[in-house]
């Protein structure tokens, strides 16, 4: 294989490989985003629906 060729494909995987990140660091910031606004809705639901009675605040893990 002459030495223009394996340039090219080298500078083809590095291109492959760098659109490949962009990829996946985008989808990493959109589950980022859905986990905080999940959250964010979770926080929000806790409060109307957990009346405060006091049971289930403390538990006895001595045997």
């Amino acid at each position: 294989m002459d030495i223009a060729a394996m340039s090219m494909q080298l500078s083809s995987a590095k291109i492959q490989q760098s659109a490949s990140l962009s990829v996946a660091k985008k989808a990493m910031d959109n589950q980022e985003a859905q986990a905080a606004d999940l959250l964010k809705m979770m926080d929000a639901a806790v409060p109307n629906q957990i009346k405060t009675t006091g049971l289930g605040q403390y538990v006895d893990v001595r045997a």
